[in-house]
């Protein structure tokens, strides 16, 4: 395989778009995956940061996560807004995890391996109820389990 150039590396895109199937709604779309900044970005505009006891926590909305990867991942009939994928995700379930599902293994995402992750090196007691201000519940969780609580030190 020859080595690529520097304009070959800025004009090359690997991205895959594919038409999916969601038979719970009575039809299709085309989905594409997500190139690594955007995967980035999306997580960051997820990104909470609370401060419970004193401990400052950092925990992903995937309610928002999620929304943010419909958003730009569907092709056609593309979304407008967050508030428009958004509303899609609270009105579906199982087309909802075909869509995320799709786009995730075309943008190269192994949420699996992640979980994984996240059970080796668990946040901490208090992230992981979700704090005392909740009741124990993560506000926000999506179509997933509300994410991981991921310890940051308080200035962070």
């Amino acid at each position: 395989m020859p080595r690529l150039t520097k304009d070959a590396l800025l004009e090359a895109s690997d991205l895959v778009q594919e038409e999916i199937e969601l038979p719970t709604i009575g039809g299709s779309v085309l989905v594409q995956g997500l190139g690594a900044k955007f995967s980035n970005e999306a997580q960051s505009q997820a990104l909470k940061m609370t401060t419970v006891g004193g401990a400052q926590t950092a925990t992903v909305d995937t309610a928002k996560l999620e929304a943010i990867q419909v958003l730009n991942g569907l092709v056609d009939p593309g979304l407008d807004t967050l508030e428009e994928a958004e509303a899609f995700m609270s009105r579906c379930g199982p087309a909802a995890r075909d869509l995320i599902g799709k786009i995730d293994e075309l943008s190269g995402l192994d949420k699996e391996a992640i979980a994984k992750a996240q059970a080796k090196f668990p946040g901490g007691e208090e992230a992981e109820a979700g704090g005392a201000e909740t009741g124990g519940e993560v506000p926000g969780a999506g179509t997933g389990d509300g994410g991981p609580a991921v310890p940051a030190r308080t200035g962070a």
